[in-house]
This record gives structure tokens, C-alpha cells and sequence, in this order.
């Protein structure tokens, strides 16, 4: 660990106990995207996205506690919602058998034809490389994932560094975090957020549920006065990371095992 740690300069190290010092403090959703956002001026990526969740093939389940993401695309995750892409995604599978650190490209090559197919879809949405690391939990099946998309992050040994140390802290927060409870959101506005989430605009989300656009406004508006959002993506990113918006749809529910601590 010594050894790795001489990568790092002594900006990155003091970056590094800076982050991992404000993870042990967050306790709240707003609190965790403040520390995903500075990890990620850290690092050279598009986006991150931090998930504590419970992978089970053998049940065909994918149970998510806690997600916090910032700049991931929000196209590709209504896609992966819809389609149950965690039943494909080799990168998830691979992460839940070892919790190493992992080059997505490397394993797009071992990958086999399902998993192929995802592959080529995810570099459609410009997901073609980057790293995906994180912590296993204390039960079989629970753990975090914390993945970070871009070329240069999965092609510099510092970066993976500076994240194998910060992960621990970033585990830790997403276990404290609240797994969903009792929205200060009404059902409506629950639902155009989740039309938001799902990439639809205003007039798409009046269509789909079947109310004017006038409507729709005025619930986006309610909505981010209540969760203090200064637009429509940050309403939706707040909501998800409270946990009031289901990130992965079709994911089995019930099964509600837990994992300690958490």
C-alpha cells in the first residue's frame, strides 16, 4: 500500500484525506453529492456514479440501497433501467465476483456475445472505456460500485490509486445514507420526475401521464422548490440519491434482504 501510495504527489494525498475526511461527515443525499462531486474534479472523468446495491443472477436480482451520480448520462441510464441491462453488463459481473478494480475495455474483450451486444450499445452512448472499482460488503451479494467512465482515467495508474484509497470512505458513506422513507414529494410529482429521469420533455411527460404541459411545469416547480434544485437535472439527481426514484425499473421487487449496517 506504501508503495502505491509514493504515486501520489503531495497534492494528490492531501486532495485524497480531504475527500475521504468530508466522506466520514456526510450523512445526508446533499451531503454525499458534495463529496462525489470533488472526488470527481479530481480525476479526468465525464461523470461518476456510486452505488450500494445487492447483485443476486441466481434470483435475477439487482437491489439497489443508495445512488449518487454526477454527470453520468442520464439517456444511457433510462436505458439500462429499461432494458435490464444488469443482466448483461459484464463489467457488474465481473465487479461482483472480485470488487477489483476494473478497465472496462479489458473486459469488453473477454466479453461473450450477450454481453458483447451491451458492450456495443454502451460505447453508442459514449461509455467505451473507463474504471470501475469498489468495496465488498459484510453479506454475500452486497457492495458498492463506483464507476468512473473515460479513456485517460482507465489508462493512469495515480488515478486508480488515488480512487482504490478513497473507496473505503466512499462505502462507508453509502451505507449511512437513508434508503428511501417518506418523500416530502406528493405521487404526481414522483412521477414527472421519473418521466424527467427517463430523458422525456415537458410535452412527453404530459403525454405519458396524460395531463397538460401547464401541469408538468407546475409539479417540476414544486419539486425543485422542495428539494431545493436550481433546475429539472438536479431535482431528478436529488430525488434519486434520497432514493424517492427507483434508478434501476424492472429490477425485481420485494427480496428486500438488507445488507448489516446499512
Amino acid at each position: 500500500m506504501r508503495a502505491q501510495l509514493l504515486r501520489l504527489s503531495k497534492s494528490d494525498l492531501a486532495d485524497l484525506a480531504d475527500v475521504c475526511y468530508h466522506a466520514s461527515l456526510a450523512t445526508t443525499p446533499d451531503d454525499a453529492l458534495d463529496v462525489v462531486r470533488a472526488l470527481a474534479s479530481l480525476v479526468p472523468s465525464e461523470g461518476v456514479l456510486c452505488t450500494l446495491a445487492r447483485c443476486d443472477p441466481a434470483k435475477d436480482a439487482f437491489e439497489v440501497h443508495a445512488l449518487v451520480q454526477v454527470g453520468w448520462p442520464r439517456a444511457w441510464i433510462a436505458h439500462y433501467r429499461e432494458h435490464r441491462c444488469d443482466r448483461a453488463d459484464p463489467v457488474l459481473a465481473t465487479h461482483y465476483r472480485a470488487f477489483r478494480p476494473q478497465v472496462w475495455s479489458h473486459t469488453y474483450r473477454r466479453a461473450g456475445e450477450e454481453a458483447l451486444r451491451f458492450c456495443h450499445r454502451a460505447r453508442d452512448f459514449g461509455l467505451d472505456d473507463g474504471l470501475t472499482l469498489g468495496v465488498a460488503g459484510a453479506r454475500r451479494g452486497w457492495g458498492s460500485v463506483l464507476s468512473f467512465p473515460g479513456r485517460e482515467i482507465a489508462r493512469a495508474p495515480r488515478h486508480m490509486v488515488l480512487l482504490e484509497h478513497a473507496a473505503p470512505a466512499l462505502h462507508g458513506l453509502l451505507q449511512r445514507l437513508p434508503r428511501g422513507g417518506t418523500p416530502p414529494l406528493t405521487a404526481r410529482e414522483c412521477e414527472v420526475l421519473a418521466c424527467a429521469q427517463a430523458g422525456k420533455t415537458t410535452a412527453g411527460i404530459a403525454r405519458t401521464l396524460g395531463i397538460s404541459e401547464r401541469t408538468v411545469v407546475f409539479h417540476v416547480r414544486n419539486a425543485m422548490r422542495k428539494l431545493a434544485a436550481r433546475n429539472r437535472a438536479q431535482a431528478v439527481a436529488k430525488a434519486l440519491a434520497h432514493g424517492w426514484l427507483d434508478p434501476w425499473a424492472g429490477a425485481r421487487e420485494g427480496d428486500q434482504a438488507r445488507e448489516p449496517g446499512v
